[in-house]
């Protein structure tokens, strides 16, 4: 999904067995790791030039939220000559390869799907967060604030979300930025078939998650199949999550995307009713309680 120029080669560290790969959306076929190696090449370079141009490594300690077995982690051996370097994931088999294999000098831990994480108070110099709040739903705003908990005052989080480039791809829908926010889509499946989906406009962003950060770059990634990319430093005092969450009624861009994604869920549901016959009870209600929560968000500031 990431459209970016690869650099060299920059590890000769150990590759995870084909299904870890798989994980993180990098399918190995026929026993070839180029998929793997070359995002892993693109996604360090992408962090690198994110960093602001006085950044040096020297006694930094950071954090790859979301890390899987270790696909761009394993392309900072050279750095990690200089500072320190955590992975952490919710899937304990890439953590435990990685540990085997990759550690030294990196280090990963398990985290629940819920906050917090089992790492204290401004932890971290640099977190960043790629291909993971594309695919959080309910738990998003406790994620950005506890990313916040985990980041000294004025910490860098680079983050990567699904916008304009995506919209075909994922929405199977022209990019309309007047009708997204954060727009959840397949939010009945489970984590094994690679979690919800969700799109989010620059604005919403701008809005939303710059009430506990300020955002210093913000890449739309509008090109077909590629990411955006946010680069934000911590504030000093961050709002609650509920704030986080607020929607400004007065701004018709916030009505109008919750509209829109109440339509959206509606055709999948539609879909999967029409198609799967005997679909799973569990992943029906799923889609409903979606509904219901876009569709209490929405009335709660203007009449449906």
């Amino acid at each position: 999904m990431w459209q970016y120029s690869a650099g060299p080669a920059m590890t000769d560290a150990a590759l995870p067995p084909a299904e870890l790969a798989g994980r993180v959306g990098s399918p190995v076929g026929g026993g070839s790791y180029d998929a793997y190696e070359t995002v892993g090449r693109q996604l360090h370079d992408v962090i690198v030039t994110a960093l602001p141009p006085n950044w040096t490594w020297p006694g930094k300690r950071v954090l790859d939220f979301g890390c899987g077995a270790g696909r761009t982690l394993r392309h900072f051996t050279a750095e990690a000559a200089e500072a320190s370097f955590e992975g952490c994931d919710i899937d304990r088999l890439s953590i435990d390869w990685l540990n085997a294999h990759l550690n030294p000098p990196f280090q990963g831990f398990v985290n629940d799907e819920a906050p917090p994480l089992p790492r204290p108070d401004d932890n971290y110099d640099l977190v960043w967060a790629l291909s993971v709040f594309t695919h959080i739903a309910d738990l998003w705003s406790a994620w950005l604030l506890e990313l916040h908990r985990v980041l000294v005052p004025g910490g860098i989080l680079v983050a990567s979300f699904m916008g304009a480039g995506m919209s075909e791809t994922v929405a199977g829908e022209s990019w309309d930025d007047t009708r997204i926010g954060m727009n959840i889509l397949k939010a009945h499946q489970g984590w094994d078939m690679g979690g919800p989906v969700v799109l989010m406009s620059p604005w919403w962003i701008r809005e939303h998650w710059g009430r506990a950060f300020n955002i210093v770059a913000l890449h739309e990634g509008a090109s077909p199949g590629t990411h955006g990319l946010i680069v934000a430093h911590a504030k000093e005092e961050p709002p609650s999550s509920g704030e986080l969450e607020r929607v400004d009624g007065t701004e018709p861009r916030e009505v109008a995307a919750l509209r829109h994604n109440i339509r959206q869920l509606q055709r999948e549901s539609a879909a999967l009713g029409a198609s799967l016959a005997n679909v799973e009870s569990s992943r029906s209600w799923r889609i409903a309680a979606a509904l219901r929560r876009l569709r209490d968000r929405l009335t709660a500031y203007v009449p449906m």
